[in-house]
């Protein structure tokens, strides 16, 4: 029997397949949906998809959900640098 967590754990992993051809969910779509920031939101799909609640999904759809999220960490990296001013 599923525990609540892994009832959560597959509810995430099925919005981010969804939104997998978009870009990924926005953010306002994960906070209504989960009560999570983006950034909270993707580490939780990066231990997601490598764990068991994973396995049914294909190989193909892992990837590109791993590359989406290593994208987005990309550009939340490069925002949150500090920016020098005159």
């Amino acid at each position: 029997m599923a525990t609540g967590v892994d009832r959560v754990d597959a509810a995430i992993l099925e919005f981010a397949c969804r939104w997998l051809p978009y870009g990924g969910p926005p953010p306002d779509e994960i906070w209504v949906r989960f009560g999570m920031t983006t950034p909270g939101f993707d580490r939780r799909l990066s231990k997601i998809l490598e764990s068991a609640t994973a396995r049914e999904v294909p190989d193909e759809v892992r990837a590109r959900l791993r590359t989406q999220l290593s994208e987005r960490a990309r550009r939340w990296t490069i925002r949150s640098r500090p920016t020098m001013s005159s």
